[in-house]
């Protein structure tokens, strides 16, 4: 029913979700031709580990960055690269109530769960804390999960990750700087089995990896069998 009133709220494919413009084509994304000529999509060219993009020219499977530092999730894969009017979009939906974006986003992001052949028992969100989440009036992140979930059909155990500092803003820290502040951040707030499960971590972006990084560092010491992580976009 939420889903039928957003589409006669906003209905699909009838204006571009970055630009609002008319859409002249039937396009499944919701781009108009311009905006979908700037999305930069993530395919083969990337880590293995993180899905970082490489430069077409470099012969290497792993970044730099996986290479020098381990991480507690199993892989993380995204769907478009954090760049040009993918910023925009995003910041509507984190701040401007946009969240019929949801389905458009989750659909991007199903498409890459398919196609990299993942599986999952059970899916969580990258939890906010409960003063932003009060400020903001929702988590992203958790729309994105319980649309995946039904989606898709698995599990959404959501409020088993909760947020326990409310740390400022990370965009402009640096990788150490982040590391240092989303210490003991997490913790399991459900007294849920998760042992020998394997994690689908939903959020919507992946900068450095340290917030799914901690997230996962708590699944993991609660039993978890391996986590994958799984955004709409990745930072370059």
């Amino acid at each position: 029913m939420w889903n039928a009133l957003l589409d006669l709220i906003y209905p699909p494919n009838i204006k571009c979700i970055i630009c609002n413009r008319s859409l002249k084509i039937n396009d499944k994304y919701g781009f108009c031709e311009e905006c979908y000529q700037d999305i930069r999509f993530i395919g083969e060219d990337c880590c293995d580990k993180c899905s970082k993009p490489f430069n077409k020219s470099v012969d290497m499977t792993i970044c730099q960055d996986c290479i020098k530092q381990e991480h507690f999730f199993h892989r993380a894969v995204s769907a478009v690269e954090y760049y040009g009017k993918v910023k925009k979009l995003i910041f509507s939906f984190k701040y401007h109530d946009a969240t019929y974006l949801t389905k458009y986003m989750g659909d991007m992001m199903i498409e890459v769960f398919q196609r990299e052949e993942l599986t999952a028992d059970i899916i969580m969100a990258v939890p906010i804390h409960f003063i932003r989440q009060r400020n903001r009036g929702y988590n992203q992140a958790h729309l994105l999960a319980k649309y995946i979930s039904k989606e898709l059909d698995i599990d959404y155990y959501k409020g088993y990750l909760i947020r326990v500092k409310n740390t400022e803003v990370l965009y402009n820290l640096t990788k150490y700087e982040r590391k240092k502040i989303m210490g003991k951040a997490f913790e399991i707030g459900l007294n849920k089995d998760i042992r020998y499960k394997e994690i689908l971590l939903i959020d919507d972006i992946y900068t450095t990896g340290t917030t799914v990084d901690h997230c996962s560092k708590v699944l993991i010491e609660a039993g978890a069998k391996e986590v994958t992580v799984l955004t709409f976009a990745r930072g370059i």
